[in-house]
């Protein structure tokens, strides 16, 4: 459930005048004026593993015709039902409870139609487990992000990534949690997709680079132990720079590339997390993808793709408070088809989960 606090603004190059909503949980959508400081975040405790999961959820529509759907999920054409609509929830539901070995304790999502799905999948499905819920609606797009939390969630705001062409890209999401006194920042992504061509499409993945890099750089300058996590649906691989050969610039470019400092604003990716940090005006951040054996979380054309991440910041790789324990992708059967390749939702069948499979961060929490 959700509590609307006031608003504020974060500068950004795309937009100085956007409003940010920041919300925090509640138990009725009729307080409207609590503040930070006055939230019961005493009794929480953080879990010895915090785990965060991510996973584009393949257009997860409710049964509600609000006129701005996919033509495929829109119940005014006859197509998409409410039965339909439940067997995507129970599918959900059947992933969390067994699937899954346990329940992670944040959960990133992507691909969520509005306010109301997110409502019924917290209450309905994940049976209020999650009191902790985000999800800012756009009038002129048709999904969105969304974040559910078991942890105290102190301040969130969205970030416009502005234009590709005509079209408007998707924002950031900006999460701030409270954990036990140390502040963690996660940043829930869903880049421009490849529809248009990739190369053409770039461009898009470019300008929310640029947000995501500007907002990270600032912080850390602020406060160079900040926790911070970036994750999503990026559409890109991590090592896309290579993949095209080197023909052009990309939105993610791994550290080790020798390319113009013009392209700074490009978020820079290592291997190795003690790497991760602010290099002249380049940000870097620690990609798992680089030590992961897995074959990737999204196919095309029967080939594997490793577009969904997890990038750090070096805070957790010092050895102190908090520390990157492991990456993983959720590869279990019921998420894969014959070809063990990722099941997608085919309504006309009425089969099948997403055509991403979630990824999975612990990070490991110390004696503090």
């Amino acid at each position: 459930m959700f509590f609307i606090k006031r608003r504020r603004c974060i500068p950004c190059k795309a937009c100085m005048k956007i409003k940010f909503l920041m919300l925090i949980p509640l138990a009725a959508l009729l307080f409207l004026s609590c503040t930070a400081c006055s939230l019961p975040f005493g009794e929480e405790t953080v879990p010895r593993e915090l785990t965060i999961l991510s996973w584009n959820v393949q257009n997860l529509f409710d049964d509600v015709s609000d006129g701005g759907e996919y033509e495929e999920f829109d119940p005014a054409e006859g197509e998409w039902t409410s039965a339909l609509f439940q067997k995507r929830l129970d599918r959900f539901g059947e992933v969390f409870d067994d699937v899954l070995e346990f329940r992670p304790d944040i959960v990133l999502l992507q691909e969520m139609e509005n306010l109301n799905t997110l409502e019924i999948l917290g209450n309905d499905v994940l049976k209020g487990r999650y009191p902790w819920r985000v999800l800012f609606e756009e009038k002129d797009m048709s999904v969105h992000t969304a974040v559910l939390s078991s942890l105290p969630i102190t301040e969130t705001a969205r970030l416009e990534t502005g234009y590709w062409g005509q079209i408007r890209l998707r924002p950031l999401q900006e999460v701030h949690f409270d954990l036990q006194g140390n502040e963690m920042i996660l940043f829930n992504n869903h880049w421009k997709s490849r529809s248009g061509g990739v190369a053409a499409t770039e461009a898009g993945r470019i300008s929310a680079a640029r947000i995501l890099v500007s907002r990270i750089r600032n912080l850390v300058r602020e406060n160079p132990d900040a926790l911070i996590v970036a994750g999503g649906d990026f559409n890109e691989n991590h090592d896309e720079y290579k993949r095209t050969g080197r023909r052009y610039r990309t939105a993610l470019i791994p550290l080790i590339e020798d390319v113009s400092e013009e392209w700074n604003d490009s978020l820079f990716l290592c291997s190795d997390g003690s790497d991760s940090g602010l290099i002249g005006e380049r940000l870097a951040l620690y990609s798992p993808w680089f030590d992961s054996s897995r074959a990737g979380s999204y196919a095309y054309k029967s080939q594997w793709e490793k577009i969904d991440h997890f990038f750090l910041w070096k805070s957790f790789f010092d050895g102190r408070d908090y520390e990157f324990l492991k990456f993983d992708v959720i590869r279990e059967a019921p998420l894969l088809n014959e070809y063990n390749y990722p099941a997608r939702w085919d309504s006309g069948t009425e089969e099948g989960y997403s055509d991403h499979l979630p990824i999975l961060l612990k990070i490991g929490v110390n004696d503090i």
